[in-house]
């Protein structure tokens, strides 16, 4: 046992917050993509990046033995979590434009 009553092995089990991750990397692809960006173009990039990286960490989790996003280790949870990391994604890169595109409004 540890000084915090858990035992050494159960910090495997830890989920790492890809979901957070994936929504940071879409922010910063929106914050940092120059202009502001034409909502449907940015939407078709989003998608495919976001299905990429949703595969990424998806596959990672899978392997891993541990679900990307809590939708649980097998195919259908690891489907559930590309696309919730593909949506997260979009939202991060709408969001990210927003921001870049807050100063120069005011």
């Amino acid at each position: 046992m540890t000084t915090a009553g858990r035992q050494a092995g159960s910090v495997r089990n830890m989920a790492v917050p890809w979901g957070l991750v994936v929504l940071l990397i879409g922010v910063l692809y929106g914050y940092f993509t120059p202009g502001r960006q034409d909502k449907m173009k940015m939407l078709k990039m989003g998608v495919i990046i976001g299905i990429v990286l949703g595969l990424l960490f998806g596959l990672i989790g899978y392997l891993a033995g541990q679900s990307a996003l809590g939708f649980g280790n097998d195919v259908v949870g690891t489907f559930i979590g590309i696309v919730v990391m593909t949506i997260l994604f979009v939202v991060g890169v709408w969001v990210g434009d927003l921001i870049e595109g807050a100063p120069k409004r005011t």
